[in-house]
C-alpha cells in the first residue's frame, strides 16, 4: 500500500494491536538483552536487519536513526542503498538471508511458519540461534516502528494529511504514552550529534530514505 507520493503508507497501531505487540516482547526480554547488550548478534548485521525492518514498516524516524547507527557499526553507504533497493548481490549469502528473513516475517505479521525445506535451508546457513535472534530483532523493531509511526500520525493529521487507516483515538493515547520517551531519545541523539533537539526531530521526520550524511 502506497501514499499518493509513491511512498509506502507507514504502519501504525490500533491500541489492541499495540498491547498484543508489547505482550509478545515480554518473554523475549532476556534474548533482546543478549542481542543488544551481550553482543550475541554482530552489531553490523543487527543494524542491517533493523534498517530493513524500518523500511518495510515505512518508519522514516527509525530508518534515519538506525542508518546513522549502522554507519557507526561499519555498514557502508553502498550497503544502506542496497538495503533500500533490495539488491541481494551487495551482500554475502548469510547476511542477505538474515535480512530477507526479517523482511518476510514483518510482511507476514509474524504469522506461524509452515516448516518446509526452505526453512531447513535457512537454518543451515544462519544457525538456530541467529535465526531466532533475527526474528526477535524484527519483532522488537516492528513494535518500535509502529509506535513511532503512530506518534507521527497525529501531527500529520493536524497538518491535513492523515495516515490511511490510522485512528485519532489511537494516535492520542499512544502519543500520551510514548511521546515523552521519544523526546528523551531525541535529546540523547541531539547531544551525540551536537545539534538542537528540534533540528534532530525535524531531520528525522523529514527523512525520505537513502543514506544520510553529517
Amino acid at each position: 500500500m502506497s501514499q499518493g507520493s509513491g511512498r509506502p503508507v507507514p504502519r501504525t497501531y490500533a491500541l489492541p494491536e499495540l498491547f498484543e505487540g508489547l505482550k509478545s516482547l515480554v518473554s523475549r526480554v532476556p534474548a533482546l538483552w543478549s542481542i543488544w547488550i551481550g553482543g550475541r548478534l554482530a552489531r553490523d548485521l543487527r543494524e542491517k536487519v533493523v534498517v530493513a525492518v524500518a523500511q518495510v514498516n515505512a518508519c522514516r524516524m527509525c530508518e534515519h536513526a538506525h542508518s546513522r547507527m549502522a554507519r557507526e557499526a561499519g555498514v557502508s553507504d553502498a550497503e544502506l542503498a542496497a538495503l533500500e533497493n533490495m539488491d541481494e548481490h551487495a551482500f554475502d549469502r548469510r547476511t542477505w538471508l538474515a535480512v530477507a528473513h526479517a523482511r518476510d516475517r514483518v510482511v507476514a505479521d509474524f504469522a506461524p511458519v509452515t516448516w518446509d525445506a526452505s526453512q531447513d535451508a535457512l537454518i543451515e546457513v544462519l544457525g538456530v540461534q541467529t535465526h531466532r535472534d533475527v526474528e526477535d530483532v524484527a519483532r522488537v523493531m516492528t513494535v518500535a516502528n509502529r509506535i513511532a509511526n503512530t506518534l507521527n500520525a497525529l501531527p500529520d493529521r493536524l497538518r491535513g494529511n492523515p495516515v490511511p487507516g490510522s485512528r485519532l483515538v489511537d494516535e492520542l493515547v499512544i502519543n500520551f504514552m510514548f511521546l515523552p520517551g521519544a523526546w528523551l531519545g531525541t535529546l540523547v541523539a541531539a547531544a551525540r550529534q551536537r545539534k538542537s533537539p528540534i533540528a534532530v526531530w525535524r531531520q528525522a521526520r523529514s527523512f525520505e530514505g537513502r543514506s544520510i550524511s553529517g
